[in-house]
């Protein structure tokens, strides 16, 4: 299932979307700069897709980032992103599970995730990214959320459909980063500036895009039916579903969380 979830990704991306998450770059933006993300700061950018945050990051506020996906293929289309854009000096892509990363303790001082976590074992995840973060730095995750709490059979089918997707009410979400020992939570949730990510992709593409799309799902059937049990997902229980993100701090060593 995780492939399916990869797949769609991937055709998405090839049909010129250059960013999936929900609020695009501008919810990227300001989860940063809540983030203290700037000039000198090393970043890291976990399940970094291909590249597009990462290098916007270090093209805007001259940081220094280092992307990880569980994808080679992503990692290879990153590389070529970051070539592109002459961010090579600044900007570093690496295969990597996320629940082990391949970096040593302290190594970063702001660690950044968009709809990762959700697809994770997110206790051992938000820990692992605790180990890299450097004591003070902070860390910032943006997921899609439940607005209250859903029905068992939409549980069940999205992490059916979505290969293990599991998300929580806001609530919850914050609960969990501060029991894995992040300090000064803010959690921003935006799910009243998004109605729907279709209208937005679609928005995006324009007219012609989306033609070029559907002549594109018509040789991929498997998409496709990917596709359309996610928007069926949406069409029944889109009252549910909602998108925040969370910044929270690594205590300074000595002191108490």
């Amino acid at each position: 299932m995780r492939g399916r979830v990869a797949d769609v990704d991937e055709f998405l991306y090839s049909c010129g979307l250059e960013v999936l998450h929900p609020g695009g770059l501008e919810k990227t933006d300001e989860m940063a700069r809540m983030c203290g993300v700037g000039r000198g700061k090393r970043v890291l950018d976990v399940g970094c897709g291909k590249g597009v945050t990462a290098c916007y990051l270090a093209q805007k506020y001259g940081c220094v980032v280092v992307g990880v996906d569980a994808s080679e293929r992503m990692v290879e289309y990153a590389r070529e992103l970051a070539s592109r854009r002459g961010l090579g000096d600044r900007v570093s892509f690496k295969v990597a599970d996320a629940h082990s990363l391949p970096f040593g303790d302290e190594s970063f001082d702001i660690v950044i995730a968009e709809c990762t976590t959700v697809m994770l074992d997110k206790e051992r995840a938000f820990r692992e990214f605790l180990r890299v973060l450097k004591p003070g730095g902070c860390l910032g995750d943006l997921e899609m959320i439940w607005r209250r709490e859903p029905p068992r059979e939409l549980v069940e089918r999205a992490r059916e459909v979505w290969g293990g997707f599991e998300t929580m009410t806001l609530e919850k979400w914050v609960e969990l980063l501060e029991g894995v020992g992040l300090v000064d939570i803010r959690a921003v949730d935006f799910s009243d500036e998004i109605r729907s990510m279709w209208k937005a992709f679609i928005r995006e593409l324009g007219i012609w895009g989306v033609v070029r799309m559907a002549c594109k799902l018509l040789l991929r059937p498997d998409v496709l039916r990917a596709m359309r049990e996610y928007a069926d997902i949406f069409s029944r229980y889109g009252d549910y579903i909602g998108y925040a993100y969370f910044v929270g701090r690594k205590p300074q060593k000595g002191c108490r969380a």
